[in-house]
């Protein structure tokens, strides 16, 4: 009966029971919780800033004085972890737990979102799936972002599905607010606010069609109130990089991605040279001296557009520095911007097969890692069963959502966001492929996938016109609601 009247406490016990038993293998097999905590180099990188915040309220990379403001890094996650190394100490150990907590909350949020459109029992259907999918498992043990984009990006929905239905403006700024949050967090999410605002523009013009015409007082705060809010959290951190840099941007990463990954990718796809990926895009210290032809004519023409720089400098420009976000003798902002035209002359010269490429890649994401088991990249030992062993779930995932596109019959509000955050999500992740960016995809694939069949709802005019005694009949439900 206690599970029958309330679903997530399943979802829930199991989410603790999870993610309490996940840091204690990892303990038992390897000495140490946090033995996962710094297996990307990234990771170091935020724990590092997070510290200096933490100590010193500077955000800084260096671990000695003089703590040169960083501008590669955005501040979500660094704050986050600052936060907790105030609060419980600078322990990797800890902050790996506190994912552990993130993560349950997670959980929990799922559930919430899918019985908005759905009845509880198969929203906890939805909370299990995410609960035991394996790769957010996994990077919750890494000091990694990925747990805390997903929260925040759950959470943005959550606003955003109150902001759609009641139209309110507090739920406007909230929704506007976490968007910007998740942009901070991790820079993938750059397109996210566009789509939710381009989502709350289509939900008031359903409403006017719907209830009448609307006032121009009655609708404009809402997506105003958006815009402002996610504006005002990512043009302060955008001042701040002005007022230590110089630069009013959001970071000196973004052209070294484009050329060093992005371009990169493409070059090879277009080249027939796929299975070098994992050399050519290698920044392990043990492969520096592995054939890296791309980066090398990318560095060549850098030097070329730097050519009046000292002889120094242009010896910096090189990968090995700029592909890590290192430090030169020059303008980090300006490098950024010279690497960031390279990158788009190598997607504009064959733009057709730039396009082919990031399709083909975007489906590689979602059904990561059957590419590595239908062709194994080269210097990377596979496992090709056990690779399409662990990909057979997200292709049934990716199954489900064509067929519950397919079907149709669908409410806007259920099916817009997680639709246009993934398309958002993998438009500026493509053409690189990493389980990390699929992430924050899988709980709104998940819940897309599990949506029942909706029958068309009347108008606002039909609605008037119901006879009050049979109003409510079949028993009331609220607005935006379980159907």
């Amino acid at each position: 009966m206690l599970k029958r009247r309330h679903p997530v406490l399943l979802p829930l016990a199991l989410g603790v029971v999870v993610h309490v038993c996940v840091p204690i293998s990892v303990y038992q097999r390897h000495g140490s919780v946090d033995a996962f905590a710094f297996r990307s180099l990234d990771s170091r990188e935020y724990f590092q800033i997070a510290a200096n915040l933490a100590a010193r309220g500077v955000f800084s990379q260096q671990t000695a004085p003089p703590f040169e403001p960083d501008t590669w890094r955005t501040p979500g996650y660094p704050l986050f972890l600052a936060f907790f190394i105030r609060l419980c100490g600078e322990s990797p150990a800890v902050l790996v737990n506190v994912q552990q907590l993130l993560s349950v909350l997670n959980v929990w949020l799922v559930f919430r979102i899918a019985g908005w459109f759905m009845n509880e029992r198969r929203a906890a259907v939805a909370a299990l799936l995410f609960l035991f999918e394996p790769y957010h498992l996994f990077y919750s043990l890494w000091l990694m972002a990925e747990t805390l984009f997903v929260t925040v990006v759950l959470l943005a929905w959550l606003a955003w599905l109150r902001a759609a239905d009641a139209g309110r403006w507090p739920w406007h700024a909230l929704a506007g607010a976490l968007s910007g949050a998740a942009v901070l967090i991790r820079p993938v999410a750059v397109l996210v606010p566009a789509a939710l605002l381009v989502g709350l523009l289509l939900a008031a013009r359903r409403r006017r069609v719907a209830e009448g015409p609307l006032r121009w007082s009655k609708w404009w705060p809402g997506p105003a109130a958006f815009t402002v809010s996610c504006g005002l959290l990512i043009g302060a951190w955008m001042s701040r990089n002005a007022v230590v840099a110089g630069q009013f941007a959001f970071s000196d990463q973004s052209g070294v991605v484009l050329a060093y990954f992005k371009a990169t990718e493409v070059v090879l796809w277009r080249d027939g040279r796929t299975e070098d990926r994992y050399l050519e895009t290698s920044l392990d210290p043990a492969r520096v001296n592995d054939p890296h032809r791309v980066w090398e004519d990318i560095d060549t023409r850098l030097g070329e557009a730097f050519a009046h720089a000292s002889e120094s400098d242009r010896a910096a420009l090189r990968w090995p520095n700029l592909a890590q976000g290192n430090r030169t003798g020059l303008d980090s902002f300006d490098v950024s911007r010279a690497l960031g035209r390279i990158g788009w002359s190598y997607l504009t010269e064959v733009p057709l097969s730039t396009l082919a490429c990031c399709l083909t890649r975007s489906g590689a994401v979602l059904t990561f890692p059957l590419e590595l088991a239908l062709r194994p990249p080269a210097g990377v030992p596979q496992r090709r069963l056990r690779s399409l062993m662990l990909a057979a779930p997200y292709l049934f995932l990716a199954a489900a959502v064509l067929v519950r596109l397919l079907r149709g019959n669908m409410r806007f509000d259920a099916t817009y966001l997680p639709l246009a955050c993934t398309a958002a999500l993998l438009l500026a992740t493509t053409p690189q492929i990493d389980p990390r960016f699929r992430v924050p995809m899988i709980p709104l694939l998940i819940v897309f996938a599990l949506l029942p069949a909706t029958r068309r709802r009347p108008d606002a005019r039909q609605r008037q016109r119901t006879v009050p005694g049979n109003a409510g009949a079949g028993g009331a439900t609220r607005p935006g609601g379980p159907s």
